[in-house]
């Protein structure tokens, strides 16, 4: 058992070195159209003639810039996530202890309580926000979602870093469950019982840090899916 979850935290520290690497590659490549932007501004000023390509330059490494930008954060999506992993399984490695600091902060307690209630509205809206909510999913769930906003409210600042990033995991358009299109009765239900296992085990760890409130302790009945 031990064994096998040492080989999950190395395969986790594996990709998160290669997510590191790639994001200074893409670090690299935002400066250089960065640079070439100001290259081509400066250029267009000091030839008049050829103001118009040096704007067409421009105009074109100003787009490569912003695909750069987008890739770069979606790499620090996918780092956050890795680093989330890497707390969940205790992991001693350096990098993971400013995630801690990060999921132990109260400013990103409070964030995640706005975020869990933001998601429940969601679920009636009818419109969606960033990511496109299972809305049955999430309904399914909805008493304990509320539950956990209200703790980390109440205790922001005073729960365990675990709890956290599963919190974080639960709020993850590219992860969770909660997200994304579930095409039959089946996979929605499966989606649903995957969410009650990892509300499960937040309660767990607020339970044995004891500093959840009551709610964080006092399992509710799940929502079911007809």
């Amino acid at each position: 058992m031990a064994a096998a979850v040492q080989d999950a935290s190395q395969t986790i520290m594996d990709d998160l070195d290669a997510i590191d690497r790639h994001m200074n590659r893409l670090r690299e490549r935002l400066v250089s159209a960065l640079t070439l932007v100001v290259a081509a501004a400066v250029a267009s000023i000091a030839i008049s003639e050829l103001r118009a390509y040096f704007a067409l330059v421009s105009l074109g490494a100003g787009g490569w810039a912003l695909i750069e930008s987008v890739r770069l954060q979606f790499a620090a999506f996918d780092r956050e996530s890795a680093l989330n992993q890497l707390v969940l399984a205790g992991s001693r490695d350096p990098r993971c202890e400013s995630r801690r600091a990060d999921l132990r902060s109260a400013q990103f307690h409070h964030s995640l309580a706005r975020t869990l209630r933001e998601t429940c509205e969601q679920s009636h809206g009818a419109t969606q926000g960033v990511g496109f909510v299972d809305r049955r999913a999430v309904r399914a769930v909805e008493a304990d979602l509320r539950d956990l906003a209200t703790v980390f409210d109440n205790d922001a600042g005073r729960l365990p870093p675990t709890a956290a990033a599963l919190v974080d995991l639960l709020l993850s358009p590219r992860e969770s469950p909660l997200f994304g299109v579930h095409p039959d009765s089946t996979s929605e239900r499966h989606a649903v019982q995957t969410v009650q296992r990892i509300i499960a085990r937040c309660r767990s760890e607020l339970g044995d840090s004891e500093q959840g409130g009551s709610s964080a302790r006092t399992p509710r009945d799940h929502g079911r899916i007809d």
